[in-house]
């Protein structure tokens, strides 16, 4: 139990450890796109360009609009939205399915149509708890 608990205590520390790395290096990273926009933003020929193309995707948004108003392709531009919501939907479902499958199973891939196999991906991420949270 004393081993478990070095291992835990250890792999704990590295953890702690490359988050505070992470931090350092996106606080890095956050200084150096500033400078580098800074540094764009302060060149007379780039804000010219750039105000250009801002005014060029206004009147593309614009046409856009316009053309999204025709009954046919507003129709098909809610099935679009649709089918997103669809196939996001479906792939949640499926990767609940797949993490039962993974857990019942203990495999890491699955055969699917015509012999192909998939790997299943397990993917782990590390979110902020809310301030308020108890």
């Amino acid at each position: 139990m004393a081993d478990q608990n070095n291992i835990q205590d250890g792999l704990e520390s590295l953890i702690k450890s490359y988050i505070a790395k992470i931090d350092m290096l996106e606080k890095e990273l956050k200084e150096k796109n500033r400078m580098l926009k800074d540094a764009f933003e302060s060149d007379a020929v780039y804000k010219e360009h750039a105000d250009k193309a801002k005014e060029a995707n206004r009147i593309k948004s614009a046409t856009k609009e316009q053309i999204l108003k025709q009954p046919s392709l507003a129709k098909l531009g809610e099935r679009i939205k649709d089918l997103r919501f669809d196939v996001n939907e479906q792939q949640a479902v499926l990767a609940d399915y797949l993490s039962q499958y993974q857990q019942q199973t203990g495999a890491n891939q699955i055969e699917v149509g015509d012999g192909e196999v998939m790997d299943i991906i397990t993917v782990v991420k590390l979110s902020k708890r809310p301030k308020n949270y108890k």
